[in-house]
Parts: C-alpha cells; sequence; structure tokens
C-alpha cells in the first residue's frame, strides 16, 4: 500500500511560498538566518517541510514570513484560505484544451461559482508550471489575470492587490492586458478604502485605453471602469454623481450587447437611485435586473436584486415584502458565501423581528449577525449601527 501524499491544499500553499522564496532568490538557508531576529524563527528543515506540503505555518512563522519577503501577512493569511479552497472541490481535469478550460470557468463565473472557477484557474497554472513547453504560453498571463479577477470577486483584496501590483510591473502586459490589470488593481484599492489611489488608477486606465485599437474592447472596458468610478463615488457618498456613471455604464453595456455587464450596473444604478430618494425608479430597474438575472442565470446578481428590493421594502414600511425578499436572498448567498449579502439581509431581518416583537426571530438574527460581523468585507453603515447596538451593553451571551 503506497504512502498517501501531503493534502492538495497544503501542497499548493508550499508551492506558493516556495515561489514567493525563488523570486526573491533566497536559499533556505538565508530566510533561517534572516527569521532569527524575529519572534518565532524558521530552520530550514521545517520550511522545507512547509513548501513541500508536509507542514501548515503558524501564525507567527506566518508573521516572520511576511516580514522576510517584505508582503503583508493578510496576503499570506488570504493565500492560505485560497489553498483551502482546493480541498472543497473535486480535483478539475488537466487535459482538456485551455479554451475548454475558460469557457467552463466563464460558466461558473456567469453562476456566481467563484470558489470553483479559481480552481479550474489553479489548476491551469499548475499545469504550465509543471510543463516545459507550456512554461511560456501565450494563455500565462491571460489566466493569471482571470485569476486575480477571481480573486477580487471572491473579497480577497490584499491578495488580489499584491497580484495586481506583480503583474503591472511585468513587461509581457499587453496594452489591453495592462488595463484590464490597473482595473483590477483599483477595485482592490477601492475595496481596501484607498479611494484616492482607485481613482487615480482609474484615471490612468482611461487615459491608456488611447493605445488600444479594438473598439468594441475599448467600449467595454471604458463601461467597467465607469462603473467602478460609480462604486468609489457611491462609497464616498457622492450619490448623484455615481448614478450618472452607473446610467451611462447601462447604456455602454447595452450597446455592446453585454446583458451581464449592464445587469450588475442596472443594479447599482437602483441602488444609487435610492440614496437620492427615487424609490420608485430604483423598483423599477430592481425589478427589470432580477428578470435579466433569473433569465440569465447570473445567481449572484439575482441574490443582490432580492436584498436590495429588501433594503427597499423596509424603507417603505413594507415589512412583509422586505422580509419575502431578504429570505429569498439568502437562500442564494447562504450556500455561495456572499457573506456582506448574507449579514446585510440579515440586519434587515433583525430589524423586522425587532419592530413586531419577535423574540424567536430577533434573538436568531442576532446571533447570525455576531457571528458573521468580522467576516464583512464592504463597509455598510449597518455595521456601524449593530456595532453601536452591541456597544451599548445590549450584547447577551
Amino acid at each position: 500500500m503506497g504512502t498517501k501524499g501531503p493534502p492538495a491544499e497544503s501542497r499548493h500553499f508550499g508551492m506558493f511560498l516556495r515561489g514567493l522564496r525563488e523570486d526573491r532568490r533566497l536559499s533556505l538557508d538565508t530566510v533561517e538566518e534572516m527569521s532569527a531576529g524575529l519572534p518565532e524563527r524558521l530552520t530550514k528543515s521545517h520550511l522545507s517541510r512547509i513548501e513541500n506540503g508536509r507542514a501548515i505555518p503558524t501564525f507567527p512563522r506566518m508573521f516572520a514570513l511576511s516580514q522576510i519577503y517584505g508582503i503583508p501577512v493578510a496576503y499570506l493569511a488570504e493565500r492560505f484560505e485560497v489553498s483551502l479552497m482546493h480541498g472543497m472541490f473535486p480535483p478539475p481535469s488537466t487535459t482538456e484544451p485551455v479554451e475548454q478550460v475558460l469557457v467552463e470557468a466563464r460558466r461558473l463565473r456567469r453562476a456566481g461559482r467563484h470558489a470553483e472557477e479559481l480552481v479550474l484557474y489553479e489548476a491551469l497554472l499548475e499545469r504550465q508550471r509543471a510543463s516545459p513547453d507550456e512554461r511560456k504560453s501565450e494563455w500565462t498571463i491571460r489566466v493569471q489575470l482571470e485569476r486575480v479577477n477571481c480573486l477580487a470577486k471572491l473579497s480577497r483584496w490584499a491578495t488580489a492587490k499584491e497580484e495586481c501590483e506583480r503583474l503591472l510591473g511585468s513587461t509581457t502586459l499587453t496594452p489591453r492586458q495592462r488595463v484590464i490589470a490597473l482595473e483590477i488593481f483599483a477595485t482592490t484599492c477601492y475595496k481596501l478604502g484607498k479611494h484616492t489611489v482607485a481613482m487615480m488608477a482609474i484615471d490612468r486606465a482611461e487615459a491608456e485605453l488611447a493605445s488600444l485599437t479594438e473598439q468594441d474592447e475599448v467600449q467595454r472596458l471604458r463601461a467597467t471602469l465607469t462603473v467602478l468610478k460609480g462604486n468609489t463615488q457611491f462609497v464616498t457618498q457622492q450619490f448623484a454623481a455615481a448614478a450618472d456613471a452607473f446610467r451611462t455604464s447601462v447604456d455602454a453595456f447595452e450597446k455592446i450587447g453585454n446583458d451581464f455587464e449592464a445587469c450588475r450596473a442596472r443594479l447599482n444604478l437602483a441602488v444609487a437611485l435610492m440614496e437620492l430618494g427615487s424609490r420608485s425608479r430604483s423598483r423599477e430597474l430592481l425589478e427589470q435586473a432580477l428578470r435579466a438575472a433569473e433569465n440569465g442565470g447570473y445567481d449572484r446578481q439575482r441574490a443582490y436584486a432580492h436584498g436590495h428590493l429588501g433594503l427597499l421594502g423596509w424603507r417603505e414600511g413594507d415589512l412583509d415584502g422586505a422580509e419575502a425578499h431578504c429570505l429569498r436572498s439568502n437562500g442564494i448567498a447562504r450556500p455561495r458565501e456572499y457573506v456582506s449579502l448574507l449579514w446585510r439581509n440579515c440586519y434587515y431581518l433583525w430589524k423586522i423581528a425587532v419592530s413586531r416583537k419577535d423574540e424567536a426571530a430577533t434573538r436568531a438574527n442576532e446571533r447570525t449577525l455576531k457571528t458573521y460581523l468580522g467576516r464583512v468585507e464592504e463597509y455598510m453603515p449597518e455595521v456601524d449601527e449593530f456595532k453601536s447596538f452591541l456597544g451599548r451593553g445590549n450584547d447577551d451571551d
């Protein structure tokens, strides 16, 4: 009977750490020497075991590696979490043509199944590393960009930002790929609260669009950057400017026939109009987006459409309608780990239960809010309100 090898997740993380060390041209001996003054020393034998997937680094050792390699410890922690995803799904086949794998990845993306999508990109890149004939394949940068975009969709912002910066330092990016990398980089900065840097990256990407010759692609990228600009304006409470940006992007995506992105932009426009008090128009747009999401199989957009309709129902005093939409949204969001949306839905279900004096539902939703509070990736005023509630001494264990 053969010896069982290390788990796939440990092996993937070990390969990643080895790549970091080799990129910096550090030997195992050098890393051991550099760790001498840190809280936990790393021996070369233990680091070798980690890189071969036969040991998992403790957090102090993760911190030591972050200091030695000059990267945020959050990046390493997120990257380890990404590696764990490999154990969640059956290993994909590595023999199909690259284009066939990418078609499947796009299908998973449209369904909002980003964890499974990421595993496909990881498998392709592992195949590329293992095959000398494919090490310089033209699809490598393309897959790396898709992978970084997928990391952003999974809210692994620190990891996506670091890897975007590394890609932007590459001399092999085409002008088109450079604009895409800048767009993803701007997205990660916006999500990490670096709004000024995000707007600078958007402006730079828009300027570099002039170097592209394919007009359909220019229109798509310009529309995508306009959505991102609207998102950044929205989070800084420039709601009118954000609505203008989203309105422009909806029109642009419709003109080029991109129903998926038009649906997303319409959801954003609806929320901006909700903040501006245009509730009737907001509802109309949300219902349009919901129909498009249902027809197109866009699960993430469907979940957000129901969630936004739940928020609108709450603001209009329609508790039954708000509850129904939040529950429908959670039915999609919970199994797919759309944590921020799940949390916001539960927040309004909690508020509804409190207003109805339903103690059982109040306590159940309150427990869920506490459980997921530390995992909410996006800024939401509801988070501050709930923390304030807990800080007033209403927390019960």
